[in-house]
């Protein structure tokens, strides 16, 4: 929300900001670019603005009183880092700053992935994104979805919107499996005068490794099609398979595409490709082929357009732009290797399936809103705009986690476990994420669970409970090397919680039948040490061991109450009557034990009085409709809650930190209107707040806002789980 007064202050700051700088525009030699005007005449436009400025101090009132109003309206959208171009673990770009303008674009964990964007409205640009010198755009606005970030900007008489958005496409695998993000961009006039208006993209080498000593390779190509296109493509030119630089893939290809009315570029971004565009609004469809390291002048690949800025902002004014991150192979899956699932729908053609993903852009748009409305609408019901909020800062990152491979006939989604680790299809992992599928799309959860289970049913794990990962290195799926992190009644109760939900969901009782035998398999290990855990490793493993815990419990009693329901599916009553039997049992059992003696709330553990923790496990319970536990234990874990509460939601425990996916699970399962409102409203005000400028981070402090660690992960998930539940 900007007034026209504020392009007077504008246009002040930007005259302050200016200075002729000495640029290089090849690589031959310098060339200095300055202003063509004299600096009389720059010294006469500079008394002109002070006066108009000076003249009165009602501009001045009417520009602090507008301020104040986008700062609100800003506070809204307020979060501690906005998802740009993200889609799967290695094409994961964010803004960590406040402003899109002043710091560089940059992976989750704070590598440059530089993106530079410049508009240039009758001869004077203006940048808006990426740290470079010169004028600055005002960013004016700024609007969160789910599947959006989109970004207002002042640049003179000029409006531009900047649409950063991810189609998700929860119920169609094709589209789902692209590796590929939008950019939009559109112009309108505020002084319905018309305006000659350019803009300008690029990206460099840091999109396809944090070593700044690689070299890297480019090429620039049509793509002919309905639309011609300009594709422009970055790789390693030594490419390490399935190895990771940073948390990024070695080998593969950053493909940067847009319309072929662009003017185009692949030369050094700093040095060549951004002075030409300040100078001439263009550039000049060359390709200079010496291969270089990234940090050598900054090699990329740049897009220059013509923008109309007309009255309005429309779909004729507006201009499109792909990035995508291609891999072949994607995974090596014990002596497999598994391409990108979206090469089973094209052939394995890139150049039709970007071709595909262009010309679908509006629809995708389209889609995209579309799914904003579903989810805004759900959690507003559900919890409110703090809920809204929590859930539009979720879903791009959970999905971001995850990736599909495989062919048609045979579709695996695969996870990583982002920062706490780089394991594969880590079973703790997927248990917090799968709630947003259970929301979006049941059918996606058994993509989830079918790599696991084909390799345990295999026979490539020999122990009676499920195993924890399929390896520690992603995307080597080899399987779990390790057991210094085995958590067996865990991840045994997840996995049996996991695959009665999926079949509740979509009634897929050939599913249950098909991996009866197995499920069968960690039942009985949970009937064997799943009242009486031992001294064990929970999902929180950072809490350490721990005898007999109160959580993990009531997990193992709910995943025997789920394989009675696959019993009961698959019609074996006999199963199904024995393992409803045993549940009940244990749960009454379960009370004597975890009930503190003040009758308040449930213990950590069954040895440790005076010591509470948040049974979140009790989600499983509502989720599946296994009425194991009374009601009573609800009411007082509910009234107890609300009187621990911190200022940024409730703690885990005695402690002061918390995991966010853990609250909403407390939140899903939880009757007390008043409390679920409160962990949303709690979780709303962290995201404004937290110092701490990352990706949504699950795990937190409730009393400093400070979090340490597990950025980006796709157990983010979880937060969809209230919208799992009817109450």
């Amino acid at each position: 929300m900007v007034i026209k007064n504020i392009l007077i202050i504008v246009t002040l700051i930007q005259v302050f900001h200016y200075h002729p700088v000495t640029l290089r525009a090849c690589d031959d030699g310098w060339v200095d670019y300055r202003d063509e005007k004299s600096c009389h005449q720059l010294s006469e436009e500079l008394d002109t603005l002070r006066y108009r400025l000076n003249a009165t101090e009602y501009v001045r009132d009417v520009l602090k009183n507008d301020l104040t109003h986008t700062q609100i309206e800003l506070g809204k959208y307020v979060l501690p880092a906005v998802p740009l171009v993200v889609k799967s673990p290695y094409l994961s770009t964010w803004m960590t700053g406040r402003q899109l303008v002043n710091d560089w674009t940059r992976s989750w964990n704070r590598d440059i992935r530089a993106m530079a964007g410049m508009v240039r409205v009758d001869g004077q640009t203006f940048v808006f994104m990426g740290g470079l010198e010169g004028i600055r755009a005002v960013q004016s606005g700024l609007r969160v979805t789910p599947t959006q970030s989109v970004f207002t900007f002042t640049a003179g008489p000029i409006e531009l919107v900047v649409n950063f958005f991810t189609p998700i496409d929860p119920t169609d695998l094709k589209r789902l499996s692209l590796p590929a993000s939008y950019i939009s961009m559109s112009a309108r006039s505020m002084d319905h005068k018309t305006h000659e208006v350019q803009v300008y993209l690029d990206m460099t080498g840091e999109w396809v490794t944090s070593d700044l000593n690689q070299v890297v390779e480019w090429d620039v190509s049509e793509v002919k099609g309905k639309t011609n296109l300009i594709n422009g493509n970055i790789r390693l030119k030594n490419q390490k398979q399935f190895q990771e630089y940073q948390d990024l893939a070695q080998w593969g290809t950053i493909k940067f595409f847009t319309d072929s009315t662009a003017t185009y570029e692949a030369n050094g971004c700093d040095t060549v490709m951004r002075p030409k565009f300040i100078k001439t609004g263009k550039l000049d469809n060359t390709v200079c082929n010496n291969f270089r390291k990234v940090s050598d002048n900054w090699p990329g690949i740049g897009f220059a357009r013509t923008l109309t800025a007309g009255a309005t902002h429309t779909a004729a004014n507006t201009v499109y732009y792909g990035v995508a991150h291609v891999r072949r192979p994607a995974i090596e899956y014990t002596d497999s290797h598994l391409n990108q699932l979206w090469e089973s729908y094209f052939n394995g053609d890139d150049k039709q399936m970007i071709d595909f993903f262009y010309e679908d852009r509006e629809d995708a748009l389209r889609r995209a809103t579309a799914l904003d409305t579903r989810i805004v609408t759900d959690a507003q019901a559900v919890g409110g705009e703090s809920y809204v909020k929590v859930v539009s800062a979720a879903l791009r990152q959970a999905y971001g986690g995850v990736e599909m491979v495989g062919t048609v006939c045979r579709p695996w989604m695969m996870l990583k476990e982002i920062s706490s680790s780089r394991k594969c299809q880590t079973v703790d992992a997927i248990y917090p994420h799968f709630p947003v599928h259970l929301y979006l799309n049941p059918t996606l959860l058994k993509y989830l669970l079918e790599p696991l289970l084909d390799y345990q049913e295999k026979g490539f794990f020999s122990k009676k409970y499920c195993l924890h990962d399929l390896g520690s290195n992603y995307p080597k799926c080899n399987g779990q090397v390790e057991h210094d992190l085995d958590m067996e009644v865990e991840e045994s109760a997840n996995m049996l919680i996991m695959m009665s939900a999926y079949v509740r969901a979509t009634n897929d009782i050939q599913f249950a039948e098909k991996h009866y035998k197995i499920a069968k398999q960690w039942t009985q290990y949970l009937v064997d040490h799943g009242l009486i855990t031992g001294d064990v490793l929970t999902t929180d493993v950072y809490l350490g061991r721990i005898t007999n815990s109160t959580n993990l419990s009531v997990k193992a009693i709910v995943g025997i109450g789920a394989m009675a329901q696959l019993a009961e599916v698959t019609g074996d009553e006999a199963d199904r009557h024995r393992y409803r039997q045993i549940a009940e049992k244990y749960i009454t059992k379960w009370i004597c034990l975890s009930e503190d003696p003040s009758h308040k709330y449930l213990k950590m553990s069954y040895n440790t009085p005076d010591m509470w923790f948040m049974i979140y496990n009790l989600y499983a319970d509502v989720l599946l409709n296994t009425k194991l536990v009374p009601e009573s234990i609800y009411a007082q874990q509910d009234e107890w809650y609300q009187q621990v509460m911190n200022v940024y939601g409730l703690s885990l425990g005695e402690k002061q930190d918390t995991k966010f996916d853990w609250i909403m699970f407390t939140a899903a399962a939880s009757g007390d209107t008043k409390l679920r409102q409160s962990l949303f409203d709690r979780t709303a005000k962290w995201l404004r707040e937290t110092p701490t400028r990352v990706p949504f981070s699950d795990y937190a402090n409730t009393v400093t806002g400070y979090s340490s660690g597990f950025v980006n992960r796709p157990v983010i998930g979880g937060v969809f789980a209230p919208l799992t539940i009817k109450h």
